[in-house]
């Protein structure tokens, strides 16, 4: 008797140091969860100077820095080349748009990354374009076949799949917006209502759930 009880109080006290154990393990994943939310918000704070512009046809003589106070210019905006930190292409090259080869996703030609020395500057350009969304770039002064240009906050890689799919998702909920400001996603499902904040998937995945397949 004495021994299965000695057995039963060993175990006990196993079974107390993994109840330790386990509680050490979910404290350390929420610490390296937090830990990792902290470094993505970060990684959107480095780029609250940059605008990202998509749909400026690419050339081997073009200036940038021109075609970005050009732009500048038609949207209203005072805008000096000592405004500005850096311009630059991102990403691969990608086959020129033609008239024979239009353009597609697969051709679009690269986005132009602008880095202004000041953020309050970067908020003026940005909100120009809001009442000016029709700009091509013939409208620049850009060489080759005309297209439509966006300007854009630029985004994480994460926060620009989470952007995305915050897009899609309000579509398919019958949201009436989905937008991003300073690095935030946001939806809202009409005029009136509130703005609700989609910081991570599983945000996401909370408030729009995604649609179920009705196939069999």
């Amino acid at each position: 008797m004495n021994e299965i009880m000695h057995k039963l109080a060993a175990n006990e006290e196993r079974l107390k140091d993994l109840e330790k154990r386990d509680v050490v393990v979910e404290n350390l994943q929420v610490t390296v969860l937090q830990l990792k939310n902290e470094l993505k918000a970060q990684a959107q704070v480095n780029l609250r100077n940059e605008i990202e512009i998509v749909g400026i046809p690419e050339n081997s003589s073009e200036h940038l820095h021109h075609t970005v106070l050009v732009a500048a210019k038609k949207m209203g905006v005072e805008l000096e080349d000592r405004d500005l930190d850096w311009v630059s292409r991102v990403g691969p090259r990608r086959p020129p748009v033609t008239v024979t080869l239009p353009e597609d996703g697969a051709r679009m030609p690269r986005p132009v990354v602008v880095r202004l020395l000041r953020r309050s500057k970067r908020d003026q350009f940005l909100k120009a374009t809001k009442s000016r969304r029709n700009t091509s770039s013939a409208d620049l002064e850009v060489a080759g076949v005309s297209q439509k240009v966006f300007f854009n906050e630029r985004l994480t890689k994460e926060n620009r799949v989470l952007f995305r799919d915050a897009r899609s998702r309000a579509k398919q909920h019958g949201y009436a917006f989905c937008w991003c400001s300073q690095g935030a996603i946001f939806v809202r499902q009409r005029e009136g209502k509130a703005a609700m904040p989609i910081p991570s998937h599983n945000d996401l995945d909370r408030l729009l759930p995604p649609s179920l397949s009705t196939d069999n």
